[in-house]
């Protein structure tokens, strides 16, 4: 069955100096020729046009770049239709291709297209809808590297040199006429079976720094009552983000805000202040500002005057000392460090930064050139690790139970397959490009 044509808008919707249609499928010329005051589109070439509308009469200056398949984006013939950037006119066009014979492209329906004609593979795939949502510099350069195909071969370079061991394998159970192994395969599989592992390490290891600068940090500020908690997160804002009052326990409920700190999205997190309280709403505010403790990246403990930083049962790398109202008071002599500030005059604010973003860039480097980015590629890899594991353990064991080593083999290719796209499921891919902007 011949593919429909589809088509959306590229760009944003808005209001802007130009915008892109894009139409992709097997009659995407005939649509951009209709549309057009010219007789022929000339492939990878931008022709001037005068856009017309269903009646004939012009809509729009505008350029038409046709793209012919397989040598496109979606592996299939592609015009895209530059306007200017007025939604009623990027309306039009779009209503003409619709007349035309195509349908309205679903959310990543391009970037689909594009897996399912072998143009990109499914890693590569996930990248793009990455690279779009990049936050920063590093997360774009991160995301362009995995797009290039840097974590589709080391993927295919693992997969191949499994697929050796597993040959090497297969033909002792074709020749040998006993279960024992010779020592030379038990020494070659040996070898490659660490390396795939460490290999699986250095994979999994990275998917920490992939994380922080594609999802973000989440930084919680935490500390007894009247500390100045949301005074401080104002202050790292630059704005008045939360309420503050000298009367302890102003804020009841966390507050959440966004920022972007030396190229890493943080997700800053005011608590309401914690301490032992008969009052049931304040129980429950203090309930919920533990909890954001528990899933934070770092805390910001802070504490000021008399009070002591608050206990918790969470690793100290988590955690930075945040002494406030320096201005007030000293702060006391404490044997772990201390960052000393003052919320409400702007001191020592720079300092907090520096540190905050020295500690989350210091838990999550991973030192790796190639970086997993998505849940899916850490789960995939962490699955392909337990399976060589596993051959090793029966490797080592001295046991007959080939058959059980190569089982193990061929699972832990089934999981490099599925996250490549080479045996993907239906769901699995409906998960991957639900999450694009629809015209990608």
């Amino acid at each position: 069955m011949v593919p429909d044509t589809i088509v959306a808008p590229a760009t944003p919707p808005g209001y802007g100096g130009l915008s892109v249609v894009r139409i992709s499928g097997n009659i995407a010329c005939d649509i951009g020729l209709s549309i057009s005051s010219r007789s022929f589109l000339k492939d990878r070439y931008s022709t001037y046009s005068i856009l017309l509308d269903i009646d004939g009469q012009k809509m729009d200056d505008g350029l038409l770049t046709y793209f012919k398949g397989p040598n496109s984006y979606t592996g299939e013939d592609v015009v895209e239709v530059s306007c200017h950037g007025n939604p009623i006119i990027v309306d039009r066009i779009v209503s003409f291709a619709l007349n035309g014979g195509a349908r309205l492209a679903e959310p990543g329906e391009f970037t689909k297209r594009a897996f399912l004609n072998g143009r990109l593979d499914l890693v590569q795939a996930e990248s793009v809808g990455k690279l779009i949502e990049s936050q920063s510099i590093k997360a774009s350069k991160m995301n362009n590297k995995v797009l290039s195909g840097h974590l589709s071969d080391r993927l295919f370079e693992m997969k191949n040199d499994i697929l050796s061991s597993l040959s090497f394998l297969e033909f002792e159970f074709d020749i040998s006429e006993d279960d024992d192994l010779n020592t030379g395969l038990i020494k070659k599989l040996h070898n490659s079976l660490n390396n795939n592992i460490l290999a699986c390490d250095t994979l999994i290891s990275s998917y920490s720094e992939g994380r922080l600068y594609n999802k973000g940090a989440k930084v919680v500020i935490c500390g007894e009552p009247n500390v100045g908690k949301s005074t401080l997160l104002n202050t790292i804002l630059d704005m008045d983000r939360a309420i503050t009052s000298s009367i302890p326990g102003t804020t009841r409920d966390f507050l959440e805000s966004n920022i972007l700190l030396s190229g890493v999205p943080v997700a800053l997190t005011d608590t309401a202040g914690i301490r032992s309280s008969n009052d049931p709403l304040e129980s429950v505010s203090v309930d919920r500002s533990r909890r954001e403790i528990k899933n934070a990246d770092i805390i910001l403990n802070v504490f000021c005057g008399s009070t002591l930083p608050i206990d918790y049962n969470r690793d100290r790398k988590h955690e930075i000392l945040v002494y406030n109202k320096l201005d007030i008071k000293k702060p006391p002599v404490l044997r772990r460090k201390v960052i000393s500030i003052s919320a409400l005059k702007n001191i020592g604010i720079n300092k907090l930064k520096t540190e905050l973003i020295k500690r989350l860039i210091k838990n999550n480097d991973s030192s790796s050139d190639i970086i997993l980015t998505t849940r899916r590629q850490f789960n995939s890899i962490k699955e392909c690790k337990e399976c060589l594991e596993r051959a090793l353990k029966i490797l080592v064991g001295g046991g007959a139970e080939l058959e059980l080593i190569a089982f193990e083999f061929r699972d832990s290719i089934n999981h490099i397959d599925i996250l490549l796209g080479k045996t993907s499921i239906d769901d699995i891919l409906d998960k991957v490009f639900s999450d694009f902007c629809v015209g990608k």
